[in-house]
């Protein structure tokens, strides 16, 4: 019974370090994307 739960406890574990890894990082230098767009879009006009 311990090894089933190991081995699910090691499982969700990993689970949650591959999402974590996964997700997009956010650079707090650079300015958020909808900024980008608005400025290029007024640019082009």
């Amino acid at each position: 019974m311990w090894l089933f739960l190991l081995e699910a406890g090691t499982a969700l574990a990993l689970f949650i370090f591959i999402l974590w890894w996964t997700l997009p990082k956010k650079d707090p230098a650079r300015p958020a994307e909808p900024d980008h767009e608005k400025k290029d879009d007024h640019g082009q006009h």
